[in-house]
């Protein structure tokens, strides 16, 4: 009987397992990367603490990211493409309501969002209080867009000026995320757990509430 030709199946192509173990190291550090440089800031961070947290071995961020500075520029852009991937698409679906109903639901797609991705609140929270190079990074490649995409939308729902609106966006970005990054707070003086889904529904329509003001 001539000996079997069959293909063994259960092993994979070396390159595939590379490019795996590869897009898993890499996923790994990106992880911690958000977890610690929003909790503890850029210069609070060591790259053996990165690595420890990843659970890698020593030499690996070096290999796959330079250094920490490119590491937090792929952590910011990841954290930024998070939000554009999930806020795009519903946009385009609301394009054709009126300006204050695009804004309100802006306000409650922020808040659910700041609730399930704290990352991204903790991150704008942790780099917004000084100026350095990792805030102008994500102002000129992130931020500044938003904020000008938003405007002219409030604008014309609420006919602010630019200053008012100023003080708008403000109310948007921190009003939104509070209550979430202030969770054992929350839990500790009211009882409330943030995160609950109608303690967060509830949220979403206090902020419009407070935002846009009674319906005209």
């Amino acid at each position: 009987m001539p000996p079997s030709t069959a293909v063994d199946t259960s092993k994979k192509p070396t390159g595939r397992r590379t490019q795996e173990r590869t897009e898993l190291t890499r996923a790994k550090l990106l992880e911690a990367a958000a977890r610690l440089f929003t909790e503890h800031g850029f210069e609070g961070v060591t790259i053996r603490d990165l690595e420890n947290a990843a659970g890698v071995q020593r030499g690996l961020l070096a290999y796959h990211f330079k250094d920490k500075k490119r590491l937090w520029k792929a952590m910011a852009d990841q954290t930024f493409e998070v939000l554009a991937e999930q806020l795009n698409p519903r946009l385009e679906l609301v394009g054709d309501l009126s300006a204050r109903e695009r804004i309100a639901y802006i306000i409650r797609f922020y808040v659910r969002f700041s609730s399930n991705h704290p990352q991204l609140p903790r991150l704008l929270a942790q780099e917004a209080r000084h100026e350095s190079w990792r805030l102008d990074y994500i102002l000129d490649k992130h931020v500044r867009r938003i904020a000008q995409e938003l405007r002219e939308p409030v604008v014309e729902a609420l006919g602010l000026n630019e200053r008012e609106f100023v003080h708008w966006y403000y109310l948007l970005a921190g009003g939104s995320s509070l209550i979430f990054s202030h969770a054992p707070e929350c839990k500790g003086l009211f009882g409330v757990d943030s995160h609950d889904d109608d303690v967060v529904d509830e949220h979403a329509e206090v902020m419009v509430r407070a935002l846009l003001g009674p319906a005209a």
